[in-house]
């Protein structure tokens, strides 16, 4: 038993946000609770005990309550139970004080849900103890029915791991939720990473009806499923057929009002689907516009998004471009719709901004610094970082916006313009 300090409040003076430092946090307990015999114009406080021993440091750190701190705080005898404890904090009990002492490793705190799979990657100190983590995880989240173990780095061609069911149903097809789309996927056979949905949500936010989408690398579809959703026309790829076939059935079950009726599934090489493809489908959908004024009209704010997420070496796809970009060069000129590509690399560079347009400039030597962008994804590991590229092609507003900035500033020049007076 624990004695945890309490004080007894009228309701309307409770402020549980505001106290949430000094209160008695735990799983499955109630830190607000009615008093006995019932009384409902108060209800009973229970503060943390490591934080509040007496009277005087509730009154120094909450002052507002000083009233019915002198009136009625006191200790009660509460049991804490296996059930108020975190997953966390019964690892960290579990495991020798020793591990990790040296340098920190995951001891089994950090995992991801994916669906009803707690998905773990230990470190081989913290093996022994892998079955008893996975049972603390299935007591403690109902929903988790399935714990796995990543058993090695994605190596293969098709992006998935080898993994271990270390407890539970040996079950890996799962059913999860993001940016309003339901998921099915087999997670032994493709590849998903819950921790990139705030990047796959920032794509989607900057989509539009009726622009054009490519996905080079698409998997289960975490891009074109919203973006199909959105009405937009998606052309979507993936080398693994498991991944193609998943993507498939998400297309069909996530169909809006606003879905478009056009979705598209290959499963080819990156660089076939960009030449067979991408480009050819670009190019007859960019004269279709140019030739017809009322879709001039209609699609004149839309644009086409190529996404190439496979950042270990998405980068390398781009070689196609380049000979690609340099045929037909007139006919380009007069395209009405800017292609906006976001690829997606690694850098461990301190400056990964001049490590990627470096990288970027013996692939694409033509194209120009200011239609290139870097941002900052997440880190994957010390000193190693996801980043985005964005790259603008045909953008004719930004080029005319340029020119006309450009202007303006020779007109504001003194020097440029005593130039010109002086030659006239």
């Amino acid at each position: 038993m624990h004695a945890v300090p309490y004080v007894n409040i009228p309701v309307e003076c409770i402020q549980s946000s505001k106290w949430k430092n000094y209160l008695l946090c735990l799983p499955s307990l109630k830190n607000v609770r009615d008093l006995q015999p019932i009384l409902k114009t108060h209800k009973q406080v229970l503060f943390d005990p490591y934080i509040i021993e007496n009277k005087e440091d509730i009154i120094k750190k909450i002052p507002s309550i000083t009233k019915y701190v002198e009136e009625s705080f006191d200790f009660t005898p509460l049991a804490i139970t296996y059930e108020n404890y975190s997953i966390e904090q019964v690892i960290k009990a579990i495991l020798p004080d020793d591990l990790g002492k040296d340098r920190p490793i995951n001891t089994g705190s950090g995992y991801s849900l994916i669906g009803h799979i707690a998905h773990f990657n230990l470190k081989d100190a913290v093996l022994p103890y892998k079955h008893i983590i996975a049972q603390v995880v299935l007591d403690k989240l109902t929903h988790v029915k399935t714990v796995v173990n990543k058993l090695h780095e994605i190596d293969s061609v098709y992006r998935n791991f080898e993994l271990e069911i270390i407890a539970g149903e040996p079950n890996t097809i799962v059913k999860c939720r993001e940016s309003k789309a339901i998921f099915q996927f087999d997670f032994a056979k493709v590849y998903w990473n819950p921790r990139l949905s705030t990047e796959r949500e920032r794509i989607v936010n900057v989509l539009h009806h009726n622009d054009l989408v490519f996905d080079v690398f698409a998997g289960v579809g975490p891009f074109v499923v919203p973006a199909s959703m959105l009405g937009c026309t998606v052309y979507a790829n993936d080398i693994n057929p498991e991944s193609v076939k998943w993507m498939t059935i998400n297309l069909k079950t996530n169909r809006t009002k606003k879905s478009s009726n056009e979705y598209h599934v290959f499963n080819l090489d990156g660089r076939e689907f960009l030449r067979t493809i991408v480009f050819p489908r670009i190019e007859s959908y960019q004269k279709e516009i140019a030739n017809d004024n009322e879709k001039r009209w209609c699609l004149s704010d839309n644009k086409i998004i190529i996404l190439m997420n496979l950042p270990d070496i998405a980068l390398t796809f781009l070689d196609v471009l380049p000979e690609w970009l340099s045929e037909n060069i007139e006919e380009k000129q007069q395209w009405i719709l800017p292609i906006h590509i976001h690829c997606y690399t690694f850098s461990k560079a301190d400056n990964q901004d001049e490590d990627i347009r470096l990288r970027l400039k013996t692939i694409l030597p033509n194209i120009n610094d200011n239609q290139i962008s870097c941002r900052f994804v997440r880190q994957v590991a010390p000193k190693k970082d996801m980043m985005c590229v964005n790259i603008i092609l045909f953008d004719k507003k930004k080029k005319e916006t340029r020119n006309e900035c450009d202007e303006e500033k020779e007109e504001d020049n003194p020097t440029k313009r005593f130039k010109q007076d002086s030659s006239e």
